[in-house]
């Protein structure tokens, strides 16, 4: 290159480049090694360094890290997306107002690098610059470096105006003549850089700075806001029960059919395509955007509204994609007249069945002809007209039955989870739980467990108290417990049992996978399906990522241990349908689960596997993100905590902004205090039973996912129990 071009770099990362170069000529003249050496100035564009996790719009992570490990293309594009997410927040509670004024510089935290003048290159043409060289041969092999750029200046200023521009943010500021203001030699070095290496590389970049800038910004939206809120009710609670009529946001593939720029496919195979990977939900699922697909259970949606219309609660299974005999699975009818005297909700039960199913059909011809009459139809009609007349109205086993056509055959992994793991758009907007249970769960469940189990997801707050234990000596020992705050479960599930040894709780991925295929039924000493291999061992790949310290290794037996806190038993599972939390764990699982589920009733059925993995990553964003420490060995205190409370069980969700950040735990361990001996015996330290107050809607709450374990599930159902009789006894 011309020798002119050769400027001093003023900072580390440039002399650590230098001196790359300064070797690489030093190589070649001991020993002849070829080297070609390539000198950005910008790159940009989707996957770029630091980008943070899937919460960015909600939880603003540069207020807490400001400028830590993110480069400027990522914080300004973030900034951007959650500027974005609150004008559409606005917009769907029909409260937009004109924001303050807004610098997209200053809220990044690159306010003074502003007027910095550089040559933006993008990814793709990047990668493009760099294969190019990969062919070149100098002259006698003597190491070349080339200046790589588009040949255009712009200040990064330009930059954020260029994003805001492709966002079609009307509000954005007008560009001054200080902005604008390009250091002319720079530039004209910039131009001679492109001439250069199109001269001798062949290449020079493709992509303009609007469509790079596009592209940049269509990835973090996709990535940050893949399952938007549809509908809201009021302040915490949001509706997905509606399918139509409601505002969707603009995904990455409408901003880019915006902005007339061509758009690649992660579906089609292409795996050049820095699009994050984007599948169009089934319309009827909640995680759907506004390119959402038909499905199954498009027809069936205004029965099931119809039907789940004034339920507090619904207990439904959906045995679908085969040809269904019998339910397995048996409770006791109800429906929204049903009524608890010791509970205010009402609980109804429902079945998504195929409507070609022999079920279905065996149902029908047993339909007594005067029962017939009542609802409508006679001996003497069609089939399918019966199969019209009666959809909704017939139940077996205690489930209301909902026919759902095209189901016997196979269905997509989207199709198949969505009963499961994206329910909220199937019912009626006065549902707010919903409990699915498997069709081969081996015990009965009735209303009246779930909605013992819904009072679970919920605790007020509990007062301090003191409780024993022993300490160091073994000695009997009374501990004061600090106060716990109210909590608030988005979604409740059982423990995995623990099939850990030692005192660490933790086994390797192999042996957990094996005990989740037992749990469902499958035979775990048969040869491992390829698809749940594949996804085993991918997840084994990261857990030196995931895993605390006492369990990192250069060992791989001992590396690929886990933690088994977040594994959990799926048979069954327990929303809240109305939070938005709550919202986006379902959409995370269902979109990861969704990744690696085939067609086959094993791979759809091993949910728990991605679920554990859903959880891991969120838990490793909070921590990173609020600079959270890396647990040490549990103190003695925190033994005796654990063994007393069920906090351990309250797992936070990642979600939400400022304060509503949850705590690792549910309250602060090293607040508790051993009470000396000597005035252990005095009335103030006498042993309480403290009762968790109401719930109560004026005082702030955290947010978590609450895995239940046998013991304290038991317990808390004899508690529960013991408060039906007295109820009743008054």
């Amino acid at each position: 290159t011309n020798r002119k071009h050769h400027v001093s770099p003023r900072g580390f990362h440039g002399v650590s480049h230098l001196i790359d170069e300064i070797l690489a000529s030093t190589y070649h003249g001991l020993h002849g090694l070829q080297a070609i050496g390539l000198r950005f100035d910008a790159i940009y564009g989707p996957r770029g360094f630091g980008a943070p996790s899937t919460s960015v719009p909600i939880l603003n992570v540069n207020r807490m890290r400001k400028n830590v490990g993110v480069s400027p293309d990522v914080a300004l594009a973030e900034v951007e997306v959650r500027r974005l997410y609150r004008k559409w927040m606005r917009m769907v509670v029909e409260e937009y107002e004109e924001e303050e004024e807004f610098s997209l510089m200053e809220e990044s935290g690159w306010l003074h690098a502003s007027h910095h003048p550089r040559d933006f290159v993008f990814v793709e043409d990047a990668v493009g610059a760099i294969m190019a060289a990969m062919q070149y041969r100098a002259v006698q092999g003597s190491p070349t470096t080339f200046n790589i750029g588009s040949g255009e200046m712009n200040t990064l200023s330009a930059f954020a105006d260029k994003i805001q521009q492709v966002a079609f943010d009307d509000n954005r500021p007008n560009r001054s003549v200080s902005n604008s203001v390009i250091d002319v030699e720079r530039s004209n070095a910039a131009r001679s850089a492109g001439f250069t290496s199109n001269e001798y590389l062949g290449w020079s970049a493709q992509t303009t700075l609007k469509d790079g800038v596009a592209k940049l910004l269509a990835w973090h939206l996709d990535r940050a806001l893949p399952f938007f809120s549809s509908s809201t009710l009021d302040e915490e609670e949001v509706d997905y029960s509606e399918s139509e009529g409601v505002m969707k946001h603009m995904d990455g593939k409408d901003l880019l059919s915006k902005n007339n720029v061509e758009s690649c496919s992660t579906e089609e195979g292409d795996a050049t395509c820095l699009l994050e990977q984007h599948t169009s939900y089934p319309c009827a699922s909640e995680c759907s955007t506004m390119t959402c697909t038909s499905s199954i259970f498009d027809a069936v949606l205004p029965i099931v509204h119809d039907t789940t219309e004034g339920c507090y609660m619904v207990l439904y299974t959906a045995p679908l994609g085969y040809d269904v005999e019998s339910l397995d699975v048996e409770t006791e009818y109800s429906d929204s007249g049903s009524t608890f005297e010791y509970h205010e909700g009402t609980v109804c039960t429902l079945a998504f069945v195929p409507s070609e199913s022999t079920l279905v059909k065996n149902v029908i011809e047993d339909l007594p002809v005067n029962a017939q009459s009542m609802l409508d139809t006679s001996p003497s009609d069609s089939y399918s007209t019966k199969l019209k007349k009666l959809n909704g109205h017939l139940a077996h086993k205690g489930f209301l039955l909902i026919f759902v056509d095209g189901a016997t055959h196979p269905l997509s992994p989207e199709e198949t989870l969505l009963p499961k793991l994206a329910p909220a758009r199937l019912f009626h907007s006065s549902v707010r739980r919903a409990m699915y249970v498997d069709e081969s769960f081996s015990h009965t469940p009735y209303p009246e467990d779930a909605l013992f189990l819904s009072t679970e997801t919920y605790r007020g707050v509990t007062k301090s108290r003191t409780i024993k234990g022993h300490d160091e000596k073994g000695r009997e020992t009374k501990y004061k417990l600090p106060e716990e705050p109210q909590r608030y479960a988005v979604m409740l599930a059982s423990q995995m049992r623990d099939i850990s040894t030692g005192e660490v709780h933790a086994v390797s991925l192999r042996d957990a996978t094996r005990a989740m295929m037992d749990e469902k039924g499958y035979d775990a000493d048969a040869h491992e399906p390829k698809e749940v291999r594949a996804q085993r061992e991918f997840y084994e790949r990261g857990r030196a990522l995931i895993n605390s310290m006492q369990l990192r290794s250069s060992d791989p037996a001992h590396r690929h241990k886990i933690e088994i806190k977040d594994f959990i038993r799926s048979k069954w599972v327990l929303y809240n349908l109305k939070l938005e939390e709550g919202h986006h764990v379902r959409c995370e699982w269902y979109k990861e689960h969704g990744r690696w589920a085939g067609s086959n009733t094993l791979d759809s059925g091993m949910d728990h596997l991605s679920f554990a993995y859903v959880m891991a990553k969120r838990e490793l964003s909070r921590k990173i993100v609020s600079e959270e420490p890396l647990p040490k060995e549990l103190s003695l205190t925190e033994k005796v905590i654990k063994a007393a409370t069920d906090a351990h069980e309250w797992h936070p969700v990642f979600l939400g902004g400022g304060s509503k950040i949850p705590l690792h735990d549910s309250f602060k361990a090293s607040a508790a205090q051993a009470i000396p001996l000597n005035i252990a015996d005095r009335p103030e330290f006498e042993l309480d039973k403290v009762v968790p107050e109401t719930v109560s809607l004026d005082t702030k709450t955290s947010y978590f996912v609450r895995i239940m374990s046998d013991e304290v599930m038991l317990k808390a159902r004899k508690n529960w129990a013991k408060f039906i009789a007295k109820f009743e006894k008054h």
